[in-house]
């Protein structure tokens, strides 16, 4: 007998609650994302307990401290972490600058970005980064902030419950110091004593570990520091100060800054007799005359040339009806006193170094100032750089003795009248060279002197130039005034160059007296 056998598959239902569970496959609910915050103590304050006090928390205004601290400034930077037992804040006292760190975990994405304030901000910030480098605006001596970081996931979901940290913070004082070189050095002026005319600019950099935006205000004061010689300027818009008119005699400039919350720097001064590598004293001398020689020529330590010119001078002028500036290595930090320096007189006569460390070059632009003002000036440049000058356009140099000789009894030709020619009566040992100015630059150019026809064993062809006097262009009917370049020698710091057919000195006081009109 055949049997026929149907098999049933039913299902079979358990239900049991020690064996109940989520099943894994259904997903989790979108979550947003935690935040975490860590703090990087730099620079901190060591406190210890000093009597019990409360300070507020800027967030709620609840108690974070129950005691009042003593802080040492003596100790080295403490990186630790010291919580307060209430609502998490640092019984350390830090300072305004701030290193915080932050990260977010999320647990169904990523963390795309971060939003966070201090509990000064009316806003949230936000930020893709996860540190940071704050200057707490601090305006008391002593204050608290708190700091609140949030994080965002990519579903734009952000954290509830912002990472928040408590901050007790002291305010620090500020600094000031003149800018580097600002200052003249003892190595670049001659003797120990900084020489100026009634016009001098002090520069300064200012340093606040709170942050530049607290220091509100910046004191000078020119001699004295009682109370009332203090003037007033503004931090945010002041960084150096020019003194004009001042009377002559020895002075002292004294300069310190305040920050918002009242701290004030030390005094710093100029001069510094703490500073070795600066003046002992500054001398500011009087104006005397309408003609200003500048001596340019640091290696000449006897003031030989200088002596020459002041001779010259004192015939024409007499002794005291003229001035002299002593330029040393290095001219004054800001332009403004190189112009104002030539400013006081309507004739310069600038005689340039020998054998180079000349600074007539870094001059450039006060001299183009100067002479578009109407100011005559002479530069005997012996040291010629190839190169084009503001205040003096050219358009190609070319050097006369390639060997560093020129020899005694070569002339130099007069272009005005032949009284005036000169002649070589002392080796020229060094390069120098001839010129050609730029004539499209000038309204009006003449020459002034040309080399004679070249002698044997001389270099140059035909009768190259050596000095020419040009005119600016300042309107339709205004010209600026003269500027004459002469690119020989008169002196090399021994003895003067040009004696071979009279002294030079005819030709100084010809540009004085005839072109210069003193």
């Amino acid at each position: 007998m055949r049997r026929l056998i149907i098999l049933l598959s039913l299902p079979v239902l358990f239900s049991c609650s020690l064996w109940e569970y989520n099943d894994p496959s259904d997903p989790l609910a979108n979550q947003p994302p935690e935040t975490y915050l860590s703090l990087i103590a730099t620079d901190t304050v060591y406190a210890s307990i000093a009597e019990i006090d409360t300070l507020i928390d800027p967030g709620n205004g609840t108690e974070i401290m129950d005691t009042l601290w003593t802080y040492n400034f003596s100790g080295n930077p403490d990186t630790s972490m010291v919580w307060d037992t209430l609502d998490h804040a640092f019984t350390t006292i830090t300072t305004s600058r701030q290193a915080l760190h932050w990260w977010g975990e999320d647990p169904d994405g990523n963390v795309i970005g971060y939003y966070y304030r201090w509990s000064v901000d009316h806003e949230w910030s936000y930020t893709t980064k996860e540190s940071g480098l704050f200057f707490v605006p601090i305006q008391t001596n002593l204050d608290v902030f708190s700091f609140e970081v949030k994080a965002m996931d990519g579903d734009s979901l952000v954290d509830g419950s912002p990472a928040r940290l408590v901050l007790p913070i002291r305010n620090s004082p500020p600094q000031v110091s003149f800018r580097y070189r600002s200052n003249p050095f003892l190595v670049n002026i001659p003797g120990d004593t900084s020489f100026t005319f009634p016009t001098r600019t002090f520069v300064w950099d200012i340093y606040d570990q709170d942050g530049l935006g607290s220091v509100i205000s910046v004191y000078y004061a020119l001699d004295d520091t009682c109370d009332t010689c203090w003037t007033t300027l503004d931090a945010a818009s002041y960084s150096s100060i020019t003194l004009t008119e001042i009377n002559p005699g020895r002075h002292t400039f004294y300069l310190m800054v305040e920050d918002i919350a009242g701290a004030r720097s030390p005094i710093i001064s100029f001069p510094d007799e703490q500073n070795i590598d600066e003046p002992n004293f500054w001398v500011v001398k009087p104006v005397r005359g309408s003609v200003l020689i500048v001596d340019d020529f640091p290696q000449d330590n006897n003031n030989v040339a200088l002596s020459w010119y002041r001779t010259v001078l004192d015939t024409l002028l007499g002794t005291e009806a003229y001035s002299v500036w002593e330029v040393g290595n290095a001219l004054p930090f800001s332009s403004t006193d190189i112009t104002a320096n030539l400013s006081y007189f309507t004739s310069v006569l600038w005689f340039s170094a020998y054998t180079q460390k000349e600074t007539y070059l870094e001059a450039s632009s006060s001299i183009y100032s100067y002479v578009m003002g109407g100011g005559n000036f002479f530069l005997d440049a012996p040291d010629l750089k190839d190169s084009t000058f503001t205040f003096f356009p050219l358009q190609s140099t070319d050097v006369l003795n390639p060997s560093g000789r020129l020899f005694p009894g070569r002339q130099l030709i007069s272009e005005v009248r032949s009284d005036l020619d000169l002649e070589i009566s002392q080796l020229i040992a060094i390069r120098v060279r001839s010129f050609i100015p730029d004539s499209s630059a000038f309204e009006e150019l003449r020459g002034m002197y040309h080399m004679a026809e070249p002698q044997s064993g001389d270099t140059w062809t035909g009768t190259p130039t050596v000095a020419s006097l040009g005119r600016f262009r300042l309107s339709p009917t205004t010209l600026s005034g003269k500027i004459v370049l002469m690119s020989l020698p008169i002196h090399n710091g021994i003895r003067p160059i040009m004696e071979g057919n009279g002294s030079a000195g005819k030709f100084i006081t010809y540009l004085l007296t005839e072109e210069f009109g003193e």
